[in-house]
């Protein structure tokens, strides 16, 4: 039996039995890929008549995983270089656009979704096209006093976005591309995949665009992004299996792959620390924690993990002490968002099966 064979027949079965049009599947270390599997096709081809079969380099939306790939390792990287902290206020930002109930938020309460921003605003119903939507959002009411409570903010992070553009003087897919992508060799990443020399044929379906109707293929699913023109601080990156290792590998490394540091020890290790213990959701600066047998994670896996889920499907877990990372991608809200793909049960369960054959490996090596 190959390595976690387990876990890659969760996510066949899951495919077999067309909860799922297609999946990637990877596990790893810090040292070693010990497991990478493709499942399935793009889509469900009797709904688009395209069967277009997944492999490694397949694109998938990965929506808020968008969140740690791009709006956190540019935050992480702008604190690294002096040009962010984590007590800086809005106005260090936006300066006099600020309202006085919004003075007090800081970086770090947007970074831990505990700065009182709503969970989401549909931007289209409120914004002209082309409108500043910084603006909009830094006048919107806050549902709570900011620091008393986490609420998993999409609102936060594009105004973090914003915030990132200001401070760097660039839009942030070119921020991400610069100091993200480029330097960890994450060739097929990015926004808007349809502008970039990319196999568009080989793209995970989602929904269909509620406006058009039209199927979103290398259009960003999530409604808020793609009325940003596709870039924005929650949402907008694509993906495959091969550059998702290559992050998980820099996270398992704590900020360095091979021998390029993206970001210092003494900063990444903060980063994936609670800071909210007690509350709704365990945050570190941008990432999501394990968070006990109801969470994405399981109880099983290192409840010291870190990572991040996205809407459409895919996620990605490390273990910030062995190394062990699990990247597990999928468009689960293909054909629509209505349909229980039992996605987040799956995450749990290969999540354990991939705790329990790394330990199994451990032991033999170590005997």
């Amino acid at each position: 039996m190959k390595p976690f064979q387990k876990a890659i027949d969760l996510v066949q079965e899951a495919v077999d039995a067309g909860r799922l049009a297609g999946a990637a599947l990877a596990i790893g270390d810090r040292n070693r890929l010990y497991a990478e599997e493709t499942f399935g096709c793009t889509s469900f081809a009797d709904l688009t008549g395209e069967a277009v079969p997944v492999d490694r380099h397949t694109l998938y939306d990965m929506a808020s995983v968008s969140k740690i790939m791009a709006t956190t390792m540019v935050t992480l990287r702008f604190i690294t270089d002096g040009k962010m902290d984590l007590a800086d206020m809005l106005s260090v930002y936006f300066g006099d656009m600020v309202p006085g109930d919004k003075a007090g938020i800081t970086l770090f309460q947007l970074l831990t979704h505990t700065s009182g921003f709503p969970a989401h605003i549909l931007l289209e119903k409120f914004v002209q096209p082309g409108g500043d939507v910084a603006d909009f959002l830094l006048h919107a009411p806050l549902d709570y006093r900011p620091g008393s409570q986490v609420v998993y903010s999409c609102m936060g992070f594009i105004l973090l976005g914003k915030a990132l553009e200001r401070i760097g003087g660039k839009p942030l897919d070119v921020l991400a591309r610069d100091l993200v992508f480029a330097p960890l060799g994450m060739t097929h990443t990015g926004y808007h995949p349809l502008d970039r020399p990319v196999d568009t044929a080989n793209t995970a379906f989602t929904e269909r665009d509620h406006i058009t109707g039209q199927w979103l293929v290398g259009r960003v699913h999530d409604e808020n992004a793609r009325f940003q023109n596709g870039v924005s601080g929650n949402a907008g990156v694509f993906s495959d299996l091969s550059d998702c290792v290559r992050f998980a590998r820099m996270l398992a490394g704590h900020g360095t792959l091979d021998g390029v540091e993206l970001v210092p020890r003494r900063i990444f290790d903060q980063a994936i620390r609670n800071y909210t213990p007690g509350m709704d959701e365990n945050c570190g600066l941008g990432f999501h924690l394990a968070n006990g047998y109801f969470s994405y994670s399981g109880l099983f896996f290192d409840q010291k993990a870190f990572g991040h889920t996205g809407f459409t499907g895919p996620h990605m877990l490390v273990s910030p002490e062995t190394g062990l990372y699990v990247v597990l991608l999928n468009n689960r809200v293909h054909p629509d968002r209505a349909r229980d793909s039992g996605n987040l049960r799956l995450r749990r369960l290969v999540h354990t099966q991939a705790a329990i054959e790394y330990e199994r490996i451990a032991s033999r090596e170590a005997d």
